[in-house]
Formats: C-alpha cells, structure tokens, sequence
C-alpha cells in the first residue's frame, strides 16, 4: 500500500505554476498524465514522455504515450529505456528509477511546442491505498493557454 506525491511544476514558471498530485502506486503513468494536463491547461492530443531527472530529450528511460510505442519501434529515444505509460505503474517507474523523496522525474509534452515540466516526489505514503486515483491535493497558479490566439487571431 503506497501513495505517492508529486509537485509538478512549470519548468518556465516554477514559482507561480504547480500541481501537488497524489497518485497510488498501482496506477498508470498514462492515467497520472491524463489528471496532470488537465490540472496545468493541456489537452491530450500530442506525444508526451516521462524521462529522468533533468534530461528531457537526453532521458536514460523514457516512459511513453501508448500511442508512440505502437506508430514507431524506434521513437525519438537517445539511448537507454523506452516504456509504454499505460502498462507501467507509478510504483514500477519509482523502483525502476530508485527515486527516492526529492528526486525529480521530467514531462515533456507535444514535441513541436515542448511543454516542459518536471516533478519532484514529495511525499511516499505507506498508509495509503495504492490503488488511490490521481487527484490534484494542491495547487497554485493558473492554467497554461496551450493554444494562444495572436491578436486575437488564429
């Protein structure tokens, strides 16, 4: 029985826009990604990765959209690992990475526009379900305008 909690923050804005998750172990990185868009402005429709650290693009492993692991067997991957998100548990990816509180894991989402964002575990709760549902438990900042108009016009 495991819960985690991350801070994710805006790696452009890390002061004034973040996102503390608790998510439980035996829950998908995709299912931790749908919950973590919403709570920052993003829609879904691009490709997006969890990676190590501060490596972004450099990433040892890489934790992907199930989509991208099914279109190309070689993806943009540098070196190292590649996972499908939706088959990986937060539980696995935090043994895999041997992350500990105040490590930090990154998110790049829509690789055009690079929605950078990283999380640091907070928080590992052993009293808690692992099967408890990604929720956002605090927050602050407002929302990213993923598609803003310019003047006024797209």
């Amino acid at each position: 029985m495991t819960t985690y909690r991350f801070r994710v923050k805006s790696e452009y804005d890390p002061t004034s826009l973040w996102r503390d998750i608790a998510v439980g172990g035996d829950r998908t990185l995709d299912e931790f990604q749908t919950v973590l868009n919403r709570a920052v402005g993003l829609n879904q429709d691009h490709l997006w990765f969890f990676g190590t650290d501060q490596d972004y693009w450099d990433s040892d492993s890489q934790y992907k959209r199930p989509e991208e692991i099914e279109q190309s067997a070689s993806g943009l991957l540098r070196g190292g690992e590649e996972y499908d998100a939706s088959e990986t548990t937060i539980g696995q990816m935090a043994r895999q990475l041997d992350l500990d509180e105040c490590d930090r894991i990154c998110y790049l989402f829509d690789y055009g526009d690079e929605w950078r964002f990283y999380a640091i575990l907070k928080e590992i709760d052993e009293t808690e379900s692992s099967d408890k549902a990604p929720e956002v438990v605090k927050e602050k900042g407002d929302p990213v305008e993923q598609y803003r108009l310019v003047d006024e016009e797209w």
